[in-house]
């Protein structure tokens, strides 16, 4: 027979146990970790920042601010993140296909390192034709 250890009924005992640290990773450490995992996707030429970033990018060089990540953005509450990616593939990769493999990689990379649950939206922005 195996005995199961109680919760702490009272404040004090609580307390007196050690508590586990939070950790909250922020909008651009997910944001340049779906990066590498998606650059690495096979299939996928590279990555292109969507409008939004081109014009932050463009805003943050004239104040001298680091450069926002190239091609993904994440917005992290709790313990999920909205991770958005817009790649450029080749010709004679199957889109739909692709998408769904960037979706599943980020998604479980961001799941194994951080502990996140994320959604995943993916953009195929172009199809290079060599």
């Amino acid at each position: 027979m195996s005995e199961r250890a109680s919760e702490p009924s009272t404040p004090s005992e609580r307390a007196s146990e050690p508590s586990r640290p939070r950790i909250r990773l922020g909008d651009a450490a997910v944001a340049r970790i779906a990066a590498a995992v998606a650059a690495g996707v096979p299939g996928v030429v590279s990555l292109r920042p969507d409008l939004g970033q081109t014009l932050l990018g463009l805003a943050t060089s004239l104040i001298g601010d680091a450069a926002p990540t190239s091609g993904a953005t994440a917005a992290v509450t709790g313990d999920h993140a909205e991770v958005t990616v817009t790649v450029v593939t080749a010709l004679g990769h199957n889109a739909r296909d692709l998408c769904a493999e960037v979706q599943r990689a980020v998604a479980r990379r961001l799941e194994m390192d951080a502990g996140l649950t994320a959604t995943v939206t993916v953009t195929v922005a172009d199809v290079l034709l060599t």
